[in-house]
């Protein structure tokens, strides 16, 4: 907090800011109205107390600068000629009050105090205000890293439209959810959303699956069959790893996009739907289409509206907010939290399984913490597994994958180990059969706190 003392008298002005000393270390004087306003342009104040009677320009006409200037900064006014109309009319123009000389110490650190503190809290609120704004959330979706704003404001947009979307990213990037927001956010909303994989489903059964067949059509239809498009009608479907289907396939979803209207297997004349298409799928479309997987017909059809759901691991700022979300979910009632070193373990994770990932890992922290918080040794990741496999190593030379690996084992290993040790490095040390300067030289590397292992 930093504040101006503003007055002629040049003993009066120093006594005053003196007394101030004992709110606030930073004071700054000043003799005139016109070195009051120079001074807080150089570098703004919380709070100024003026003398209202000076030479040229008063206090009056500093305060109504400041109000229209610095409205932030609060105005208390001192005189020796007070009265009750000069102190309407000060609190009128939005001085935060008036004290009349002679004043007490104090009253003048009271009402000084008053002033400062109701700055504190205005910039606390700002704070916190701008956290809750910087927190978005569309249908499920919870973002507040910056490279996911974009993608919440594209999918927000055409929500509302009967536009085909083609949603990219990684396993576990959430694009499901993403399928579920555009449908909740449509005006098909109130009507089905129907999921098809189309990577779990066998290829002689997919085209049954998704549009219908008749009765006696293949071995083992006993009965006539809907078909998902059907059981969408007036909704959304939602078509997993698209590209998981066959080329014959594929051709029969463009021209059910393209007419409006599917063939079931079995029957001699087609049936009209109404559906939105929301696709998805884990490999960039276009090396999918270049590899022949994916119709180049298909894609430009479906990729109307193209999302693209950046990895878990490029949208650093989401993994508190996310763990958050999940923990609250997990915690049945009973509210927990994340220490400190147990979200920094989260934050220097890879995440090769994205958001999903993160969401196994906190609900397996929830039921494994004894506690209301949850420390690094109840943080268990996929790869603390016996049966570990690489996730990226295969395409890194030998030593570099080595090095990753032995890494994510230390930095295990020592946070378990400090915790067990109650944060004593000497014991951790007989712990693990090294020279305490050696487990030193290995906390520093790792960036491992030993004080405070609980957290």
């Amino acid at each position: 907090m930093r504040v101006l003392v503003v007055d002629d008298k040049r003993d009066l002005a120093a006594g005053v800011a003196l007394v101030l000393k004992k709110l606030c270390p930073d004071i700054a004087v000043a003799h005139s109205v016109e070195q009051a306003l120079e001074a807080i342009e150089l570098r703004p104040v919380d709070l100024v107390l003026s003398d209202i009677r000076m030479p040229g320009k008063d206090g009056l006409s500093l305060l109504d600068a400041i109000h229209q200037r610095w409205p932030r900064t609060r105005v208390i006014l001192l005189t020796a000629y007070g009265t009750i109309d000069s102190a309407v009319d000060a609190m009128r123009r939005g001085a935060f009050d008036y004290l009349t000389k002679p004043f007490n110490n104090d009253e003048l650190l009271v009402v000084a105090g008053r002033a400062l503190k109701e700055v504190r809290d205005e910039d606390e609120i700002a704070r916190l205000r701008a956290e809750i704004q910087g927190t978005r959330c569309f249908h499920g979706l919870h973002t507040r890293d910056p490279r996911m704003l974009p993608v919440l404001d594209a999918i927000r947009r055409v929500a509302p439209t009967t536009a085909t979307v083609l949603v990219c990213g990684e396993s576990g990037t959430g694009k499901e959810i993403v399928a579920r927001a555009l449908h909740a956010a449509s005006p098909r909303a109130a009507a089905p959303l129907v999921a098809f994989n189309a990577a779990a489903v066998p290829e002689g059964l997919a085209e049954g699956e998704l549009f219908g067949h008749r009765r006696g059509a293949y071995t083992g239809a006993d009965r006539d069959a809907k078909g998902l498009f059907v059981e969408a009608h007036g909704g959304t479907l939602f078509i997993d790893e698209v590209s998981s289907m066959p080329q014959a396939l594929q051709g029969k979803l463009l021209r059910a996009l393209q007419e409006r209207e599917v063939m079931p297997v079995g029957a001699t004349s087609p049936v009209r739907v109404d559906v939105r298409i929301v696709a998805a799928t884990n490999v960039d479309p276009r090396r999918l289409v270049r590899e022949g997987l994916l119709r180049h017909d298909l894609y430009y059809r479906l990729s109307v509206m193209r999302v693209a759901l950046p990895p878990l691991r490029e949208r650093i700022e989401d993994i508190p907010l996310l763990a958050g979300v999940f923990l609250e979910r997990a915690a049945e009632g009973a509210p927990k939290h994340l220490s400190p070193r147990a979200m920094r373990l989260l934050i220097s994770h890879d995440w090769p399984g994205n958001v999903r990932e993160l969401q196994n890992v906190i609900e397996r922290a929830a039921l494994m913490s004894r506690g209301d918080e949850i420390g690094p040794a109840d943080v268990r990741f996929e790869d603390d597994d016996l049966e570990w496999e690489p996730a990226g190593e295969a395409d890194l030379a030998y030593e570099e994958a080595k090095r990753r690996v032995i890494e994510r084992f230390q930095r295990r290993y020592v946070e378990e180990l400090m915790s067990a040790s109650a944060g004593n490095v000497s014991a951790a040390a007989r712990r693990a059969g090294i020279t305490r300067a050696a487990l030193h030289r290995i906390l520093k590397r790792l960036g491992v706190d030993a004080e405070d292992p609980a957290r």
